[in-house]
């Protein structure tokens, strides 16, 4: 049987369990900063299956394809582990992506790699497991993985101790990873890009959930013609499902800064009657404005404050 491996998410559904933030960590070096998470997890009350806790078309997409191939679904998540979607976990707010207020990195005082939180966090959380372990659980079976880059390197060090005689069941969905991949691996990503959006209903979508959505298209339109295809037979079928497709023509959009963004938020407010997706697509469409969607929630969410909170 198959199993799908999916990211987890920013957005979360529930309340934040006590204790389960970055914020409420002491900065300190990198066991001092993983003893102190593992011992909030154990103490976390777990009330919600993770698949209830993640929000975003990106795991609504791995999880209709799980659903589809009837196999388990599991969520890489970087407070957690490797954790199946139908295990109850508390809520958290964590991340190894630098450069965010939510980013655990903030708070290790020494120099630590996303892959070494990872290996600890994979040993020690309650609640997952490693990549390594998951395998031995599932010794059979395509490994279906839709993950962003920032994920695969997490994985990385796990990833190169794959043994050789498993290669062969791994399957690699998102944009241009084979350059973030080991060489030995390479192969075994499925080179979708974004002619994707033009392969039909429901295949178009934004970069962030491109992965899932290429996971889908994958499920659905390969894996039913050749389910025991090897990883050049399954490259070429996507390759050839692409093929008659034309590229769409990406827009280019103005970049603005945060307070420029927020300035033409307050300028089209009732216009877009204060709600998140229309201003977003005025911002978009209307005025040419380039704006990733979490940031535009960012900046969105600054700006309501500002007006009080009214729509």
């Amino acid at each position: 049987m198959a199993i799908v491996l999916t990211n987890c998410t920013n957005r979360k559904r529930g309340v934040i369990a006590p204790g389960l933030t970055v914020e409420c960590l002491q900065p300190g070096p990198l066991d001092s900063v993983v003893q102190q998470w593992i011992s909030q997890l154990r103490e976390a009350p777990a009330n919600n299956f993770a698949h209830e806790i993640y929000c975003g078309r990106s795991f609504r997409e791995a999880e209709a394809t799980a659903k589809t191939l009837n196999c388990p679904l599991y969520v890489v998540s970087a407070g957690l582990g490797i954790v199946k979607s139908d295990v109850q976990v508390p809520v958290y707010n964590l991340t190894v992506v630098p450069g965010t207020g939510h980013s655990i990195l903030n708070k290790v005082t020494d120099k630590t790699l996303m892959t070494e939180w990872w290996a600890k966090i994979a040993k020690e959380s309650c609640f997952g497991s490693s990549l390594l372990k998951t395998l031995e659980q599932h010794p059979n079976g395509l490994i279906l993985i839709a993950l962003p880059r920032s994920y695969i390197e997490l994985l990385l060090k796990e990833l190169l101790n794959i043994p050789s005689s498993q290669r062969c069941r791994f399957r690699f969905f998102g944009k241009k990873l084979d350059s973030a991949l080991p060489p030995t691996l390479v192969e075994n990503w499925m080179p979708y890009d974004d002619r994707l959006d033009g392969a039909g209903p429901g295949h178009s979508g934004t970069q962030t959930d491109f992965a899932q959505r290429a996971l889908r298209h994958f499920a659905s339109k390969i894996l039913n013609q050749s389910e025991d295809g090897d990883t050049y037979t399954h490259r070429s079928m996507v390759l050839n499902s692409l093929s008659a497709i034309v590229r769409r023509e990406n827009p280019k959009r103005r970049r603005l800064s945060d307070h420029e963004i927020g300035q033409e938020i307050c300028g089209h407010w009732e216009q877009g009657k204060g709600q998140l997706t229309a201003l977003l697509r005025i911002i978009r469409r209307d005025l040419d404005i380039a704006c990733e969607q979490s940031r535009f929630r960012d900046i969105y969410r600054s700006v309501k404050k500002t007006r009080g909170g009214a729509a």
